[in-house]
């Protein structure tokens, strides 16, 4: 009866174990196949050790699905955005409604401008806010690049580097809020004061009880372009009120975007297991058919040097070999496959030689059949439960090994894993410090991910050994 036959399949979904298994992996093939399509690996996998790239995001910061359960509301992280953006002459180039409902202040306010082009005079953009109470101020001005004389038009600024201003540290902001306190307020402050506590506190708060406390309501930001002339074309304004918290999933000390790193670390998790799980496997089955059938000289050549291989202790080595040749993707895939062989190829062997001694064996041979015929038509078939049942069996050793190689810093730097998350985290001391979100997620993926594959290997137990069947009978 073929492994895939109607009769095992029922055989296989009879158990809970099959059933939880099988759903587990179509979710976890799921959100790979998401994340493979909607998230730019490539480009993640660039920024990801960059610690410039995430300069604007929060450190340590724990995931906004917790606010809901703490007593003071913190501020979330929120970054505003407009692109492929057009303006004629003077006039509102982009405009962000801040709805502020915090009990915090943020941390920081920044502007980023990208890819910026002007036909003849530079333009100067100002960014101005109007507060819920009416107030409004200038907070910063970037005065564009005039042309140089070797340049042509249209002239192209801040394409390679986007131009970065920190807002919540720009001297038109401290003297703007000193004069809404003083005059309009009626707050007793000083320059030196507001710098020192920073301006997005003021601008953001109200006196109250000889203290600044948050302003609720609607923020209105502004970016106008003034002395511009002809038509001024940006591709990119950003404007990020930096909090205590961000995303679903938090950020680390970098303040990369944890849930990023994870969703990443399903298809490389994934790909780790499956890949070598498969390439052992064929490579382990097709040395111990040959092994098996062929005997002699063959059998001895390739059973000592399965032996040989299979006494070296292998996670040191591989964290030898990773070491020296570089921690890249596809040197482990290499190392797991090159030390994970042996193993099947001895079991693989001692099934053979007892298939090839059978009589359907020994009637193919009488009437002329070769032995690739065989092996392909009689023996390969009886053992293909028992190889695709080590595909199974492998994947989450596999998985296990690759995050054990990420949590001693040998993995991939270029690709964000979750035992690179969990190594980070113990570095950084996360675990004393509190910070959950950066230790228990990366971890419970990993749990499941290899529970997956050890429920689809036990539902699959009764469809290869009969006599499992039989007990569950009774």
């Amino acid at each position: 009866m073929s492994i895939l036959s109607r009769e095992n399949f029922r055989i296989f979904f009879s158990t809970w174990s099959g059933r939880a298994g099988l759903s587990l992996l179509i979710v976890l093939s799921a959100i790979s196949i998401y994340t493979l399509i909607y998230i730019p690996v490539p480009e993640v996998s660039i920024h990801w050790n960059d610690p410039q790239y995430w300069a604007d995001y929060p450190k340590n910061a724990p995931p906004v699905w917790v606010n809901p359960f703490l007593e003071r509301k913190l501020l979330e992280t929120q970054v505003f955005q407009e692109r492929n953006i057009e303006v004629v002459g003077r006039g509102r180039v982009a405009e962000f409604f801040v709805n502020y409902q915090y009990d915090a202040f943020p941390t920081h306010i920044t502007l980023i401008v990208s890819d910026l082009s002007y036909p003849s005079r530079a333009p100067v953009l100002t960014l101005s806010v109007v507060r819920p109470d009416g107030y409004s101020l200038e907070a910063a001005k970037i005065p564009v690049p005039p042309p140089r004389p070797d340049e042509q038009s249209p002239y192209v600024r801040f394409s390679l580097k986007p131009e970065r201003v920190l807002v919540s540290s720009s001297d038109e902001l401290v003297r703007e809020v000193y004069k809404i306190y003083l005059d309009r307020l009626g707050a007793q402050v000083t320059p030196t004061k507001i710098m020192q506590e920073g301006p997005q506190k003021y601008l953001f708060g109200v006196p109250q009880d000889g203290k600044i406390v948050p302003l609720k309501g609607v923020y209105r930001f502004t970016l106008t372009a003034t002395q511009n002339e002809g038509r001024l074309s940006i591709e990119s304004v950003q404007i990020i009120l930096g909090g205590e918290m961000y995303g679903f999933m938090g950020t680390d000390v970098i303040g990369r975007d944890l849930a990023l790193g994870l969703l990443l670390g399903f298809p490389i998790s994934l790909f780790v297991g499956v890949i070598s799980s498969v390439i052992v496997t064929g490579l382990g089955a097709a040395l111990g058919l040959i092994s098996g059938y062929f005997g002699g000289r063959v059998d001895n050549i390739i059973q000592r040097f399965a032996d040989f291989i299979n006494n070296i202790p292998v996670l040191p080595l591989l964290i030898f070999l990773v070491f020296s040749f570089g921690t890249k993707l596809w040197i482990i895939i290499v190392a797991f496959v090159a030390f994970g062989w042996p193993g099947l190829t001895i079991v693989t062997r001692s099934i053979v030689l007892q298939l090839r001694e059978s009589q359907y064996v020994e009637s193919a041979r009488a009437i002329g059949a070769s032995n690739l015929r065989i092996l392909a038509r009689h023996i390969f078939p009886n053992i293909a439960p028992f190889i695709l049942a080590q595909v199974i069996f492998l994947t989450p050793s596999f998985i296990l090994l690759e995050a054990a190689l990420s949590f001693l810093g040998l993995g991939d730097p270029s690709l964000p894993t979750w035992g690179q998350i969990l190594e980070l985290g113990f570095r950084s001391a996360a675990v004393y410090l509190g910070y959950w979100w950066w230790i228990i997620p990366p971890g419970v993926l990993i749990i499941i991910t290899a529970l997956t594959f050890v429920m689809i290997s036990l539902g699959l137990e009764p469809v290869i050994n009969p006599r499992v069947r039989a007990v569950g009978r009774r």
